[in-house]
């Protein structure tokens, strides 16, 4: 606990104005430990005792139970032991969004096995570094398996379970046929696998592995430290080669916790279906989109293909009341609902927490989104008359600490404020920065740190890096490094900009590229704007219109940009205008910054 003493001596970011009671917090974390201190399958299973007959799993249009959801992952637990994995083994998996890869999940933890999280998209050597000697067991989705097999052999593993993307359709049907064609062909199965039939398995074999198994299939010696998941950072500083993140039961549970509505001052859930897209191999679809609804005993709808194009189409086989996605696919999402024939007239009724992560939203895309929500009643299924459509919601933090911040639509409370800004949940610890490591005053800007009992364990492989992510401040106090530029409100909310490190100099001043990319968003003809210093040695804004003739948008640009920073004239620096959409985006769906940099 923070003295006094300290409180009188230190800034106001360790007033934790966001926590409105401490001592609660601290009843919960000690609950935690002791009524929690078990595996992730068995808190889902805990909470969701008296639920076993509502829909855990939404799959092209087959609805399973909780109780078929349970009963599955224990046959699941029980062919891992049948081929020999115990507690502390490490499966790899390099799988889509899949009803399977839950079943995974879910058995895994209750034997207390560690589930590697890998993408056929890494490079070789990324692979070859975060894939260990002991391979006992690969899952992996048919159609990862050419790609991944080029680079990393499938000699390394004992056995392989192939996936196939319709294993789990409703008496092998499938109703959206027609929305999906033009993107991935389910029914591409093949009967046999190309990597020896002799430890290869499709799902239904594999299940039946265990059928004979009559030992205990949970280990109850699990508890909240031991290790679950390994998953992996966006990749945006080095595409294709991202850090391994390793996290324990006691993230996936805590966080869980701290989303109840006695605690989060969020509404409950109420039975609404998530929307599970994002890549398996980022956290946040584990936490947010797979683990948090159970959690709240809610469904989660698995959808296979991630491709912004495909996103709209996505939304309108699901039916999601919850969807997080980052503002890429949000905004190509909204565009395909004007042009796309199959997808105009989509209904999103049900729609009332569409949630933008993973990077920044401006506003002016966020009003963009909103008044496409506004046209198509989203929400208007469920939410009360007086709010009318849904806006979208802010979730935030970096994958290293398993979630930090959580606003719901945040564009209607910004009706009461220019910025509402980001509200931290109440487990976490964090402060703003200078570069002397004190604390900053309210509004002055500075380095966001944090810590919460979810943040990661460790970088796998990595200690270099891990001892890089702590950061010591003036006081001696640890904290994880977010690496971002922040501000502090006086009402205890985060206002994150943009990633420390990518500053420029013009004419002899310093200035975060943030602040020349926000000049040019205070225009309401702009939709997007990204600023970076490119290889070939220039300062380049990228911008996409709503409206205007860009050649005399570009001057008033240029204009606005001098006074802003007092200049007296712009050397090398260039503003493109770019074409809708034409964003390229990492695997992650964030904007591919470091393709930006490259461009000519």
């Amino acid at each position: 606990m923070i003295s006094q003493t300290d409180r009188q001596t230190r800034y106001p970011s360790v007033e934790k104005r966001w926590v409105k009671n401490e001592k609660k917090v601290k009843i919960i974390l000690e609950d935690i430990q002791a009524n929690h201190n078990h595996s992730w399958y068995r808190e889902i299973l805990n909470r969701n005792a008296r639920n076993m007959d509502n829909i855990a799993i939404y799959y092209r249009g087959n609805e399973i139970t909780y109780q078929e959801l349970f009963s599955a992952s224990e046959q699941f637990a029980k062919s891992l032991k049948t081929i020999g994995i115990t507690k502390g083994d490490e499966i790899i998996a390099c799988m889509t969004n899949v009803p399977e890869l839950l079943y995974l999940m879910m058995g895994a933890s209750c034997i207390g096995a560690v589930v590697n999280f890998v993408s056929e998209s890494f490079e070789e050597g990324c692979l070859s570094e975060n894939i260990g000697k002991n391979n006992k067991l690969l899952v992996i989705c048919e159609n990862y398996l050419e790609q991944f097999s080029k680079k990393i052999s499938t000699d390394r593993f004992e056995n392989c379970l192939v996936v196939s993307l319709s294993d789990s359709y409703k008496d092998g049907n499938n109703p959206y046929y027609e929305l999906e064609k033009d993107f991935v062909d389910f029914t591409s199965v093949s009967g046999k696998v190309n990597i020896g039939d002799d430890r290869a398995y499709r799902i239904k074999e594999f299940m039946e592995l265990g059928m004979d198994y009559s030992g205990d299939f949970e280990d109850t010696t699990v508890d909240l430290d031991t290790e679950f998941t390994i998953t992996y950072t966006s990749g945006s500083t080095k595409v294709g080669w991202p850090k391994a993140i390793v996290h324990t039961n006691r993230s996936y549970i805590s966080i869980g916790r701290f989303h109840d509505p006695d605690i989060s001052r969020m509404p409950a859930m109420r039975n609404m279906r998530g929307l599970a897209h994002i890549p398996t191999h980022s956290n946040t679809d584990l936490v947010s989109c797979i683990s948090d609804p159970l959690m709240q005993t809610c469904t989660v709808a698995f959808e296979p293909i991630y491709d912004k194009e495909f996103f709209a189409r996505s939304l309108a086989i699901n039916k999601p009341g919850f969807a997080p996605a980052t503002r890429s696919f949000w905004l190509t999402a909204v565009k395909c609902m004007k042009t796309d024939k199959l997808v105009k007239d989509i209904d999103i009724s049900a729609l009332i927490n569409a949630v933008a992560v993973g990077e920044d939203i401006s506003k002016n895309e966020e009003n963009f989104i909103n008044e496409c929500f506004k046209e198509h009643r989203a929400g208007s299924k469920v939410l009360p008359r007086i709010l009318g459509s849904t806006t979208i919601s802010v979730g935030g933090g970096n994958c290293e600490h398993g979630g930090l911040f959580f606003t719901l639509l945040k564009g209607k409370r910004e009706i009461f404020g220019n910025d509402f800004g980001l509200v931290p949940f109440q487990l976490v610890e964090m402060a703003i920065l200078k570069e002397d490591g004190t604390e900053c005053d309210y509004n002055e800007l500075g380095l966001l740190v944090a810590n919460s009992v979810c943040t990661m364990k460790e970088y796998k492989n990595n200690r270099q890096a891990t001892e890089m992510f702590y950061k010591k401040d003036a006081y001696g106090r640890i904290w994880g490094n977010c690496n971002v530029w922040a501000t502090l409100d006086k009402k205890g909310r985060i206002h994150m900009r943009g990633r420390v490190g990518n500053e420029t100099t013009l004419n002899g001043k310093t200035i975060p590229l943030f602040k020349i990319s926000d000049v040019i968003l205070s225009n309401n003809q702009v939709l997007s704007c990204e600023t970076v210093n490119s290889k070939a040695g220039k300062l380049v804004s990228f911008v996409e219109l709503l409206s205007g003739n860009s050649k005399e948008l570009v001057e008033e640009f240029r204009e606005q940009i001098r006074k802003a920073f007092d200049l007296e004239r712009l050397d090398n620096y260039e503003i493109r205008i770019i074409s809708e959409g034409s964003f390229v985006l990492t695997k992650s769906g964030k904007r591919n910054i470091a393709y930006l940099e490259n461009l000519d």
